[in-house]
This record gives structure tokens, C-alpha cells and sequence, in this order.
């Protein structure tokens, strides 16, 4: 190969013509842009497909389009759960959906603030069945704390 006779901060500068340009260390950081590139595509896809214009709403613990199916008794219930509760919950939902309880990952199979399945959701202790996304942050995270009370953190490897 014929390199010119420049070179700048340790970078070959290939001879002009066909394919010319930088080699080594730029490719290397490209390469290493990518996975961010494709992160970041992977959270707006699901965040497009939940239907909220993004991951990770604006204040994820409030009041939803569904706090009237709630009812009280969902709020009851979550402040009946101790500190630790409450700060397990927020961690976890942070760590799995950004707080988003209207999340949608691979296609529709994980849904919701804790990224539940749908026979996990239906299952739960304290469920109240149908499709997770359909009920506010608060009502997730009181079947997401009485899972974990039943079953422990086994349905968060990685974030629970």
C-alpha cells in the first residue's frame, strides 16, 4: 500500500484517489458510535410504538387516561407499602422503561413501567387483567411490588 508522506496526530492519510481518506483510529470510532446509534433507535422505536412520542414521560408517577378504572383502592394499596417498596419500585421502573408505564418492547411482548408480559400481568397478585399499558404508573407498580413480594425480583434480572 502507498501512503503519503504525511502524517498528522498519528493518522495515515491514504494517497487521493478511490477510497481515499482517514484509516485506524476513525473506523475504530465510528464503529463504536454504532451501538449508541442503534440504542438510541431501539428506545424512539418503542417509545413511537407505546404511543407517547417517547421513552420515559415527563413526571412517569402521575395520573393517567385510566385513573378512573383505578379507583381508590390502587392508591390505598400503594400507601400501604413501606419506603423500601416505593424506592424499589421507582428504581426498577426507572431501570426497565424509563418511568413510561404506556412502554412497549420487542414487539409487544414486554409492556408497561416494569415491562411485564401479558400472562405475567394477568397472573399477579393483585392484577387487575387486561393489557398493563391500559392503567397508570401507580397501579403497575402495586402488581409489580406484589409479585416481588411473592415471587422476589426473579422477574427483574437485571433491574429488580
Amino acid at each position: 500500500m502507498d501512503y503519503g508522506s504525511t502524517r498528522t496526530a498519528g493518522y495515515r492519510w491514504k494517497a487521493q484517489g478511490a477510497g481515499g481518506g482517514r484509516r485506524g483510529r476513525p473506523r475504530r470510532a465510528a464503529l463504536a458510535a454504532l451501538p449508541v446509534a442503534i440504542g438510541a433507535l431501539l428506545l424512539a422505536a418503542a417509545g413511537a410504538q407505546a404511543g407517547s412520542g417517547g421513552v420515559g414521560a415527563v413526571g412517569g408517577t402521575g395520573a393517567s387516561a385510566t385513573a378512573s378504572v383505578d379507583g381508590g383502592r390502587y392508591e390505598r394499596i400503594w400507601q400501604s407499602y413501606s419506603a423500601a417498596d416505593h424506592r424499589w419500585a421507582h428504581k426498577t421502573s426507572y431501570c426497565e422503561s424509563g418511568e413510561n408505564p404506556r412502554a412497549v418492547a420487542l414487539g409487544g411482548t414486554y409492556r408497561g413501567a416494569f415491562m411485564f408480559t401479558r400472562p405475567a400481568w394477568k397472573g399477579a397478585p393483585k392484577s387487575p387483567g387486561g393489557d398493563p399499558i391500559r392503567y397508570s404508573w401507580r397501579t403497575q407498580a402495586v402488581v409489580a411490588v406484589a409479585l416481588k413480594h411473592q415471587l422476589g425480583t426473579k422477574p427483574w434480572p437485571v433491574c429488580g
